[in-house]
């Protein structure tokens, strides 16, 4: 019998989370199972076992990789040659489509953050989950602090303390705009108007609310309707984005 072909470290943990993918695509986030992962990977329960060591560690190992996907995408935003507060208000303008890394990125999200998944989770998951949060606040502190030293804010300001607001402002208003959609996504999935997944327009609420947080602190260059062409612009550039009126 010709021995059993050999994969690297790398590639079996690809072949596992790709199997895990196509798993839960054909169920759930929560109804698949170890063994089902293995056959679909072609790999034994063993070497599944040395990678991730229960569902759990499933659900954090995807959930790393589209947090790793979006932190990517943000570092794309942030090294864009706009001022400060369009690379942050940008944020909000990116293609949600682009953003996708899975078909059920908002389920994964809201079960990998569970507190159950996490105290269940070995600690090499959580660990790098941990790890990858860290890696993209430090992102968006870079661009901030690099933004207010190169004297983009007009007044002296509490500089860890003004990162800091503008981390948490920016952040909330987003992640609170999701959830609201969401719980709108009910309906709209029944009428057949669901449209989450569709580019923010600039007079969407979200947008305006964004630009009166954002403007509330003393920028040398405030966010105007000129700003929102500048962000639409840089984005198309590196394909966050698409053209009005592309297919």
């Amino acid at each position: 019998m010709a021995p059993a072909p050999k994969f690297s470290h790398e590639k079996q943990l690809e072949m596992i989370l790709n199997a895990a993918e196509e798993c839960i695509n054909e169920s759930s986030v929560t109804d698949f199972t170890m063994a089902k992962i293995a056959r679909t990977a072609g790999l034994s329960m063993g070497s599944v076992y040395k990678h991730v060591q229960s569902k759990e560690d499933i659900v954090l190992a995807l959930a790393h990789r589209a947090f790793s996907h979006v932190s990517g995408i943000f570092n794309q935003v942030l090294s864009l040659p706009i001022s400060t507060p369009e690379k942050i208000l940008a944020i909000e303008f990116i293609d949600p489509k682009k953003m996708q890394c899975f078909g059920f990125d908002n389920d994964l999200l809201s079960y990998a953050t569970n507190e159950a998944v996490i105290s269940r989770a070995s600690a090499t998951w959580t660990e790098k989950m941990i790890i990858a949060n860290t890696a993209c606040e430090q992102l968006f502190k870079l661009a901030l602090t690099d933004g207010i030293n190169s004297g983009e804010l007009t007044t002296e300001l509490n500089l860890s303390q003004a990162i800091e607001e503008i981390m948490i402002g920016s952040w909330s208003l987003s992640v609170g705009y999701q959830q609201v959609q969401r719980v709108k996504q009910f309906r709209q999935i029944g009428e057949g108007t669901d449209s989450l997944l569709e580019p923010l327009s600039e007079n969407d609420p979200i947008i305006r609310s964004s630009m009166r947080f954002l403007n509330s602190y003393p920028w040398q260059q405030p966010l105007t309707q000129e700003s929102i062409k500048t962000i639409q612009t840089s984005l198309e550039s590196i394909h966050l984005r698409d053209p009005k009126g592309a297919l």
